[in-house]
């Protein structure tokens, strides 16, 4: 990919994962529903769900980093495989919503 339809990919993408933080805000203030049930505090499970829900800001300020150190040295496709980061808690939320929505 050339230098400018990076360029364009990676500020459109972050804009949108940028966005997401106002999704991630209300998703984290709801995961401390998870250990409502007597038994949710004990779990390993459910301590790792509320770590990866935790995460993502951390996920996505190393993509925005790496992703534009990458770009800054022209390792253009570098620069989108790390900018692809924040799609590791994207998707999966994207794919339990159209779950939901379509059963």
């Amino acid at each position: 990919m050339n230098r400018k339809a990076t360029l364009w990919t990676l500020i459109l993408s972050q804009l949108v994962y940028v966005l997401f933080v106002l999704l991630w805000l209300f998703i984290a203030g709801m995961s401390v529903m998870m250990f409502d049930s007597p038994d949710g505090a004990g779990k390993a499970t459910t301590w790792l769900i509320f770590l990866a829900i935790l995460l993502y800001p951390a996920g996505l300020l190393t993509a925005l980093i790496a992703g534009w150190v990458m770009f800054s040295r022209r390792r253009h496709k570098a620069a989108l495989i790390w900018n692809c980061i924040p799609l590791l808690w994207i998707l999966p939320l994207g794919g339990f919503f159209l779950f939901v929505n379509l059963t």
